[in-house]
């Protein structure tokens, strides 16, 4: 029998029941992406503890002006103190469920209604988890929350939650600890899920259990494979040149980002005599293998711009392994497309919401389709590929990071 049953056909007062007349009078929060649960954080601005505070208040008097529940309780103050008093809680310790809204897709309406504001499923959330929201609607709002979540969560729990397509939103996102690390876990699994009560009930009731016994977690949603390293050569610092707009070689490197969406600020040529010997060398070594010559070609990888002065001043380091997923083993990800790298070029806030994107050649000689290990029954291979876009490869003497490029990403 379904524990849900009557919630699209409340039977008494209490049930929950939007008409059109209350959704008049609340245009304003549904009206479309101007229209936020949550006001704007721009990227210039900088942001206090204070500010996360006041904008999740925001949030819960917003939610509550439109329905007649308020739904879960929040926790009103920044990710890591949530995590804090969820995951690292000595008396009540419980998992810390993420509720990220998007209000211009279509499900967030039904979903807030038939599954936020069901006295059954708050009471449950109540009693075994911690709730912490975010509004994802404006993209400024979006790339901090991925930014707060690198910060405190890790590269691998972020990755989680980038590979979710925006416009599969509203999500829950359940953060746990297994075997040590902090690990994300989908309550929704498909668009069709977000509406029914039932499913999401079960998914709470079985993630909860996953917490209580944390050894026994399937990993449905992370897949923690693994490369070898292949050494742990790292190079010496680089020199950067900042490239003339007028000249020939400018306009090759800014015509691989010829999407109206790329807005170039400057180029950076990369020089660092070093590590192209050591590059050349090992291209070498990988073609008199393959007896074949055309073993390396041109990959994009976003990233921070505090990670992009790390790879400049010490290489490619394992500590950002994860950041950019694991689907294809432990290593170092790049794509042809820089469209596909975009989503891991995360705004620097403290320029305005600039981006950074390294354009380096790849040496990806034989490569692997489709899996996590470097060398396979006795077969030696050198990067790892979806078959499409992606490559990875685990040295430093595979990469040569040629440009770096600093543009503003214009939706």
């Amino acid at each position: 029998m379904s524990h849900f049953e009557d919630i699209e056909k409340p039977s008494n007062e209490s049930d929950v029941e939007i008409d059109d007349s209350e959704l008049d009078e609340n245009e304003d929060v549904f009206a479309g992406p101007e229209k936020n649960l949550m006001p704007e954080l721009p990227f210039e601005q900088e942001v206090s503890e204070n500010d996360i505070r006041s904008v999740i208040e925001k949030f819960a008097r917003n939610f509550a002006e439109v329905y007649p529940s308020s739904g879960p309780a929040l926790y009103m103050g920044p990710l890591n103190e949530a995590m804090n008093h969820s995951l690292d809680d000595s008396v009540d310790r419980r998992p810390l469920l993420l509720y990220l809204h998007r209000n211009s897709t279509p499900s967030t309406h039904l979903f807030c209604k038939n599954i936020l504001c069901n006295n059954e499923i708050i009471n449950y959330i109540e009693s075994n988890y911690l709730v912490w929201a975010w509004d994802c609607t404006r993209d400024a709002n979006y790339q901090r929350f991925l930014l707060m979540l690198l910060e405190h969560a890790g590269p691998n729990v972020t990755a989680t939650v980038v590979k979710i397509p925006i416009d599969d939103y509203p999500q829950l996102i359940c953060l746990l600890y297994d075997q040590g690390q902090i690990n994300a876990i989908k309550v929704i699994y498909n668009s069709d899920d977000s509406t029914s009560p039932d499913e999401i009930y079960m998914h709470l009731l079985n993630t909860r259990e996953q917490f209580n016994s944390p050894m026994e977690i399937v990993h449905n949603e992370i897949h923690n494979l693994s490369v070898v390293f292949s050494d742990s050569w790292s190079p010496p610092p680089s020199q950067l040149q900042i490239l003339d707009q007028q000249t020939d070689e400018f306009r090759n490197v800014a015509s691989y980002f010829a999407d109206n969406h790329f807005r170039i600020v400057h180029i950076e040529r990369i020089e660092n005599k070093t590590w192209r010997k050591i590059y050349k060398e090992e291209k070498k070594t990988i073609d008199k293998r393959l007896c074949f010559n055309q073993t390396d070609c041109v990959l994009f990888h976003g990233c921070l711009r505090k990670a992009s002065e790390e790879i400049l001043q010490r290489g490619f380091n394992t500590r950002i392994v994860g950041i950019h997923g694991t689907d294809y083993g432990d290593g170092f990800y790049f794509s042809t497309n820089p469209m596909r790298s975009y989503m891991y070029a995360l705004p620097d806030l403290s320029r305005w919401g600039e981006r950074t994107m390294l354009v380096c050649h790849v040496i990806i000689g034989n490569t692997r389709h489709d899996h996590s290990m470097m060398e396979t029954y006795g077969i030696q291979y050198d990067s790892v590929t979806d078959g499409s876009e992606i490559y990875v490869v685990s040295s430093n003497r595979q990469i040569l990071p040629e440009y770096r490029v600093t543009y503003k990403y214009i939706s």
